[in-house]
């Protein structure tokens, strides 16, 4: 036991010596970035900048951790919620931000230890000058997501209701976000944005039969394979959108021209679309894109392309374009 004593001294003398003309935060992090006011994470890595990375990561942990903690309260609401966002993907979404930079990172200078061929950094933010920046940001969101539920319930065109809760969602989803971070900050001081929260999710839960009574039904004309029906059909359900083929409010119709042309042995496409969604014959949202010119040495490859191409093109900017 002694000699365990012994040899522990030694390695705290020997760590003591090693580090002496070392930063402060590399020897006591706290005393140098307190926790209450500081989120700070040391990394290590192989190069400066791998351990700038190494120490963003820590510090993206720290973020998803306390977050998780902090939100289990409203977890029962989110799940009676059926419409309401998917908080795992604002979630990652929030680490991925962080990642970037997006609330201003800040990096001590590098040090390297000979001893063991590593450099340390120590990745921090202030929780005051980030609680400054999301607060002001939050208040914005909360009246824009509040003006416009209030526009959902002015309008009279189930279909102009649904683009119009689809906005308030996405300024809720946006307002979500920060206020995870929020919570990972100054928890204590959250309790306006947490009462938001939970209203806001109610109102969006009675306002959810919308999407039943929007219904559609998807008519494509041109199509090949039935596959760009099934790409739109399949867009309108991932952004909870009813396809229906019979009694439908409303009627999608979609004009495929593949522009195909063949000379020299080589086939050429230039994909277009144009859709309309319209009520008795009276178009309510139009959206139109073409593909540039598309070239392959057989038909079976450049259909295949053309396809491809225009999907991609429908899931790029359709939803975004036509319904919100």
């Amino acid at each position: 036991m002694k000699k365990q004593i012994i040899n522990i001294s030694i390695l705290l003398m020997y760590s003591a010596l090693c580090f002496a003309s070392s930063p402060k935060w590399l020897t006591d992090l706290e005393k140098a970035f307190p926790t209450v006011d500081y989120v700070r994470a040391v990394g290590e890595g192989n190069s400066e900048c791998s351990a700038k990375k190494s120490a963003l990561s820590e510090l993206s942990s720290y973020f998803n951790q306390t977050i998780t903690s902090q939100t289990h309260a409203l977890k029962s609401i989110e799940r009676d919620n059926f419409s309401y966002i998917e908080k795992g993907d604002v979630r990652q979404n929030l680490i991925t931000s962080t990642k970037s930079d997006l609330f201003s990172v800040q990096y001590t200078n590098s040090v390297y230890d000979k001893r063991n061929e590593k450099y340390y950094v120590c990745a921090y933010l202030s929780r005051k000058d980030v609680w400054t920046v999301i607060s002001q940001k939050m208040a914005v969101l909360m009246n824009s997501c509040e003006s416009s539920l209030r526009q959902v319930n002015k309008e009279t065109e189930i279909l102009n209701q649904l683009i119009q809760l689809n906005r308030t969602e996405q300024l809720n989803s946006d307002f979500y976000l920060l206020y995870e971070m929020a919570l990972a900050i100054y928890p204590h001081r959250c309790s306006e944005y947490t009462s938001f929260v939970e209203k806001t999710v109610s109102e969006l839960s009675a306002l959810s039969s919308i999407r039943v009574q929007a219904t559609i039904k998807v008519i494509v004309n041109g199509d090949k394979q039935n596959r760009i029906k099934g790409k739109i059909c399949s867009l309108l359900s991932q952004n909870g959108i009813t396809v229906s083929e019979i009694n439908a409010r409303y009627v999608l119709n979609a004009d495929v021209l593949w522009n195909e042309s063949q000379f020299n042995g080589i086939y050429s496409s230039i994909p277009q679309i144009q859709i309309t969604v319209s009520n008795r014959n009276t178009g309510l949202e139009f959206y139109a894109t073409k593909c540039e010119k598309l070239s392959a040495y057989n038909q079976e490859t450049i259909e295949q392309i053309a396809i491809a191409n225009l999907e991609e093109q429908l899931e790029e900017r359709f939803i975004t374009e036509c319904f919100e």
